[in-house]
């Protein structure tokens, strides 16, 4: 084949390739066209949204990929899941449980059936139907409360409480008022002058604390010895302390009320821990034994349904509960039972009325008191100065004893006689309440 004849094919050949391809082009852009045109309405926003939808459509319709599925749990793990989540709380007593029951019966029932059963019944509040138990493996607990779930109105974790280390001052942020009282300063500060032996008389305050020593400060047969703890170990300081701001009699260390009786309620121990079982119980036999006031200077941050049945317990006996706010320096939490709203809770405040550098605060706070450099008995033979809302509180409950000695303050009405009487401070409410209780004026 000679040369030009070659290249003569090849043209014939390139030419009949590109018409090939190009037929093929004009074929594709036809089918594209009819295919768009099918799914959609002549152009324009309607058009354009509809042919999303269709993609969208079209999209959704693919299969999903498979997903691999999780495990199922069996209803006695869903149950077990359920009851560590209310006994396994932050600030709980691990391995301990508080039951309450629909009807006081129903709790007999329950104790019987416990006969044989690795659950230890560490106290009961019949007249909250309430049990405190202790178990080895969360699964016992559960068993335990199987067999008759119709009985059981509420589970609730059992909380640490504690006093606050009120002996030494902290070196805590964002404190601010710290001028001291200088010992006996605080009476005062609040109006308790002239002569107060007759303030308190016929009053009963109870102290729900560590337990009160008979100290030189009080009169003989001013204090009713009631001990919950019964652990053999020796008091600790601090419930004597707040006792003898209520009603101390020596000048070396006075309370604000020294004609009111003391009823002592020991519900800590030597370390000053305690539980909301215990604190409950303590505060249910301070009403059957017969107090107006109710100083509790110690809490938790643990909200305990049987807390609040025991404050309403007391509140429907027409009980003033008096509680320390907490000396943590938060700015929106009330330490239990301080935050549970009919109780008077207490924040501290210093010489010069000023929050005091530990006090908590918080919406709810009703009152504050002297809380710096304040003077008190402590121990057996002692004296101390120390700082805190245990102290502020107690002063609180010196101040509302001779409230309600003097006629002008009942036990359901003690909120709002302390809120009405109390000393208007320049800080918010949330910071000191309504102000620095006072007594007032003759």
């Amino acid at each position: 084949m000679n040369q030009p004849g070659f290249r003569l094919l090849w043209l014939v050949s390139g030419f009949a390739l590109a018409a090939l391809l190009l037929a093929g082009l004009a074929r594709e852009r036809t089918s594209r066209v009819l295919s768009e045109n099918s799914l959609t309405p002549p152009a324009g926003t309607a058009a354009k949204k509809s042919l999303a939808k269709a993609r969208a459509t079209a999209k959704a319709a693919k299969p999903a990929e498979p997903q691999t599925a999780l495990p199922k749990l069996t209803e006695e793990e869903r149950r077990l899941e359920q009851l560590r989540a209310r006994v396994e709380r932050k600030g709980a007593i691990p391995k301990q449980a508080v039951i309450k029951f629909k009807t006081t019966q129903a709790m007999q029932d329950f104790l019987r059936r416990l006969a044989g059963r690795r659950l230890s019944v560490l106290g009961r509040l019949d007249a909250l139907s309430a049990l405190r138990v202790s178990y080895d493996e969360l699964e016992q607990l559960r068993d335990a409360l199987g067999e008759d779930a119709d009985a059981f109105e509420g589970l609730d974790s059992n909380f640490v409480v504690r006093i606050p280390d009120f002996l030494q001052q902290e070196d805590r942020p964002g404190g601010a008022g710290s001028a001291s009282f200088r010992g006996v300063g605080f009476l005062d500060a609040i109006g308790a002058t002239g002569d107060r032996s007759t303030w308190g008389l016929g009053v009963t305050v109870a102290v729900v604390d560590t337990g009160v020593f008979d100290h030189m400060t009080f009169g003989e047969n001013q204090i009713t010895h009631y001990d919950l703890v019964n652990d053999g170990q020796p008091f600790n300081g601090h419930g004597t302390a707040m006792a003898s701001l209520i009603a101390g009699q020596d000048p070396q260390a006075p309370g604000v009320a020294p004609g009111s009786h003391i009823l002592d309620v020991r519900v800590a121990d030597s370390q000053g821990l305690s539980d909301t079982f215990t604190l409950a119980a303590g505060i249910m036999q301070a009403v059957d034994a017969g107090a107006s006031v109710i100083n509790i200077s110690m809490g938790s941050y643990g909200d305990s349904q049987a807390l609040h049945d025991a404050v309403a317990y007391a509140e429907s006996r027409g009980v003033a509960v008096v509680a320390a706010a907490g000396n943590d320096h938060t700015s929106n939490q009330l330490a239990y039972p301080a935050a549970i709203s009919s109780v008077v809770s207490v924040g501290g405040v210093d010489a010069k009325l000023q929050q005091a550098y530990y006090s908590n605060s918080g919406a709810g706070l009703d009152v504050s008191a002297p809380g710096v450099g304040i003077k008190s008995a402590y121990g057996a033979d002692m004296l101390v100065v120390g700082d805190g809302t245990s102290q502020a509180t107690a002063i609180a409950s010196g101040v509302l004893a001779f409230g309600i000695s003097s006629g002008a303050a009942a036990g359901d009405g003690a909120p709002a006689w302390l809120q009405q009487n109390a000393q208007q401070l320049s800080q918010s409410a949330d910071r000191v309440g309504a102000g620095m209780v006072q007594i007032p004026m003759k």
